[in-house]
């Protein structure tokens, strides 16, 4: 329809889609509820109450996929008396007392399972019609294909440019490699040409630490290209998080606050673990310059540990923060390569974690990464 014509991504399609169902059907409350194709849970997508804008926030369900795959056609969620029918009725509660009863529709694409769409609080509660329900079965089909579509324009994109970064971190580990040879040379020659022992020291020191942090770099963008293969182990969170904060210098007017809670340990594979909190701490130091503060803070759940690391910088424009923050190749740094969040996301992922991020242009930004105990 024109309504939802020109929807390039599934958020926005999604709102147009709520915003159609209620204006068609003169209900007040529509949420959309989609498949995340990772965790095969429902997750609410959009919602003329409420907009989901950032999905990592709190809106997943503990709905899987599996439970809903018999549901073909539109009915009444409040009549039905399955279990189905009952954890649907527990995620999307009604506004108001008299609104009448809840009309739930699956979206669906041939065999593809796509989502349902749950309509609440009609006008006067007026029951639906035989050729409402129709039409809501019309409706579901023709969502669940623009959906699917979406979702396969999306993974193709993610593919091109998943083809491009590894050519880029091909030349980037080459560039870096000879770099690392030529430092290893004058780490070799610096002791007969420096007289000084002090100077000479810190040379020695300095050189060390740049060759070491090269070839780390050579070692994360080999893992990029090879893919990810973890070696969980029970991991002191709060303990890797004190280890990575001592790397970075305390004397260039930067505050570090520290708050952590106590945590259970967390199976994680470390060396990886480490990538994403050295890569998050690295962005929060740059985006603050030479002064600002630094918070990094832990906290756990019943199911979750979680750290946030927070700056008073320059922050991120909505727009970026919204499609090109974790994408490969895309960065808002003027030196940046736009690899480091793409590769921490993907760690996260392989973990079954959550990474998101809040910011504002010119107020800060907080990113904050959640890693489940079991």
């Amino acid at each position: 329809t024109n309504a939802t014509a020109g929807a390039s991504d599934s958020a926005t399609f999604c709102r147009r889609v709520t915003t159609l169902l209620s204006e068609t059907f003169n209900a007040l409350s529509v949420s959309l509820w989609v498949v995340d194709p990772q965790s095969d849970r429902l997750a609410l997508a959009a919602s003329t109450q409420k907009m989901a804008e950032n999905p990592d926030s709190g809106n997943e369900s503990g709905l899987t996929l599996k439970n809903f795959r018999t549901l073909t056609r539109p009915f009444d969620l409040d009549s039905e008396q399955s279990g189905v029918a009952a954890e649907l009725r527990a995620v999307s509660a009604g506004q108001f007392q008299h609104g009448g009863h809840r009309i739930a529709v699956p979206l669906r694409a041939a065999d593809h399972w796509l989502g349902i769409a749950i309509l609440a609080d009609r006008v006067h509660a007026v029951p639906y019609t035989v050729e409402e329900y129709d039409l809501l079965e019309c409706i579901g089909d023709q969502v669940g294909a623009s959906l699917l579509n979406l979702q396969m324009a999306s993974a193709m994109i993610a593919t091109k440019e998943f083809e491009a970064l590894q050519t880029v971190s091909s030349f980037f580990a080459h560039d870096l490699k000879n770099a690392a040879s030529t430092l290893s040379l004058m780490l070799t020659n610096l002791p007969v040409h420096f007289d000084d022992p002090a100077f000479r020291a810190d040379a020695l020191r300095a050189i060390g630490n740049t060759v070491e942090r090269i070839n780390q770099l050579i070692s994360r963008a080999a893992k990029l290209q090879a893919g990810l293969s973890l070696n969980r182990t029970e991991t002191d969170l709060n303990g890797l998080l004190k280890e990575a904060i001592q790397q970075f210098s305390r004397n260039n007017g930067i505050r570090w606050v520290e708050r952590f809670e106590r945590l259970p340990k967390v199976p994680a594979d470390r060396e990886q673990l480490q990538s994403v909190v050295l890569n998050l701490l690295l962005n929060a130091q740059e985006a603050v310059g030479d002064t600002g503060t630094v918070t990094v803070e832990t906290s756990a759940s019943e199911d979750w540990a979680e750290f946030r690391v927070s700056d008073t910088g320059c922050g991120m424009t909505p727009e970026f923060l919204r499609s090109s923050l974790f994408r490969p190749l895309q960065t808002s740094k003027k030196k940046g390569l736009g690899i480091g969040l793409f590769q921490s996301r993907m760690i996260v992922d392989a973990h079954r974690g959550k990474i998101s991020a809040v910011s504002e242009a010119g107020a800060g930004t907080t990113f904050r990464v959640q890693l489940p105990l079991q």
